[in-house]
């Protein structure tokens, strides 16, 4: 194995174990807010879920990184390309009558609804599942035009790409936060901008930049771990300004957009790749040799795999925090601290679904989906 493989491993290697901690943060991002709303900056559990919020918007930005690493400097064919899209749509389809069933067997009853399919259809269509499941449609635009962004990726020099980022992000994340508090300059009202998504535009080309542009130096870690705690106590402190801004019962973490994800939380995202690639080649560094160590290749091999779960993860996470919110977050709230509390139920949510997913996928069909 030559040293060029070795590395390319290691970089892989690096990016699975983000996927695994972006599964883990959907989880975080789909559990934690009734924490922070049932509370106020006065206590200091308020404080703490805040941060925690923000470090679990990380999740779908680095996603949408990891895509843009992975995909944007081929030259995929359009069968590969529908062979992925196939993928996701049956993933979407399945997982949905799961969910569908699930809900008749609460609401409904499961006979004759289980066979009522002209219904299922029509929830799917109309996105009505379950409310994590926008990221499937949005993926699915991602992977159908991604032959587009991968022809833009030919057509520019390097230069040229940061300049498309640096536009991106400006347009559809600098200049929202700061027409927020500056109203002139807000771009927001524009009806066409929540439906051009450049910030993800952006985080495409961003993971690219990262993934094969970027070149660790010493420091390079320091810093990215630097920018990464700025961005994550920005964000904390501007929605505690917030807080003190809106009407009681308004919606003070006004940087929660699905599709203009927040400045700080770009920030969040890229200085989170770019340490996730410096710890990842630095572990190469260390373990230095061409022929990795059998401990060493065992280690890239579990990674592989829990990173290979983490699509089954986000795909099971909102049953599975539906199932257990009032058998076990509401009972550890009358033992524990909420923060305690939910850090607990996110963890067992996190376990019991990389179980499940690990063991659906020994099935080969289930692994082709999953």
């Amino acid at each position: 194995m030559t040293a060029a493989t070795n590395q390319r491993k290691a970089r892989i290697m690096w990016l699975e174990a983000l996927r695994i901690i972006a599964a883990f943060l959907v989880i975080v991002n789909h559990t934690n807010s009734d924490v922070f709303q049932a509370s106020n900056p006065g206590e200091l559990t308020w404080h703490l879920s805040i941060l925690w919020y923000y470090v679990s918007k990380l999740a779908v930005p680095v996603y949408v990184m990891i895509t843009g690493a992975l995909m944007l400097s081929r030259q995929d064919s359009w069968k590969k390309i529908l062979a992925r899209v196939l993928r996701v749509v049956i993933a979407l389809f399945c997982a949905s009558y799961v969910y569908y069933l699930y809900d008749a067997w609460v609401n409904w009853g499961l006979w004759p609804r289980a066979v009522r399919l002209d219904i299922l259809l029509g929830k799917i269509l109309r996105m009505e599942i379950t409310d994590g499941f926008w990221y499937l449609y949005f993926y699915l635009a991602v992977l159908v035009t991604m032959p587009l962004w991968q022809w833009l990726h030919r057509c520019m020099n390097q230069q040229q790409r940061l300049c498309l980022i640096a536009f991106c992000f400006t347009l559809n994340a600098a200049l929202p936060l700061i027409g927020h508090y500056v109203p002139r300059l807000s771009l927001l009202e524009n009806p066409l901008l929540p439906y051009v998504p450049l910030g993800y535009l952006g985080l495409l080309f961003a993971g690219d930049q990262v993934m094969h542009h970027l070149t660790i130096r010493k420091r390079t870690g320091m810093y990215a771990a630097i920018m990464l705690a700025a961005a994550l106590i920005a964000a904390w402190l501007l929605t505690w300004l917030e807080y003190g801004r809106v009407q009681p019962g308004e919606k003070y973490w006004f940087m929660d957009h699905r599709m203009i994800p927040a400045l700080p939380v770009i920030v969040e995202a890229i200085a989170a790749m770019v340490l996730a690639k410096c710890i990842g080649e630095r572990s190469q560094d260390v373990q230095g040799a061409d022929q990795p160590s059998g401990r060493q290749a065992g280690g890239s091999r579990v990674i592989a795999e829990l990173g290979g779960c983490a699509f089954g993860i986000y795909l099971a996470q909102d049953l599975l925090i539906a199932e257990t919110e009032k058998r076990l977050f509401l009972p550890l709230l009358t033992e524990l601290s909420p923060m305690v509390a939910v850090l607990i139920w996110e963890v067992v949510v996190f376990a019991v679904a990389l179980v499940a997913i690990w063991l659906l996928r020994r099935i080969p069909l289930l692994r082709r989906i999953l």
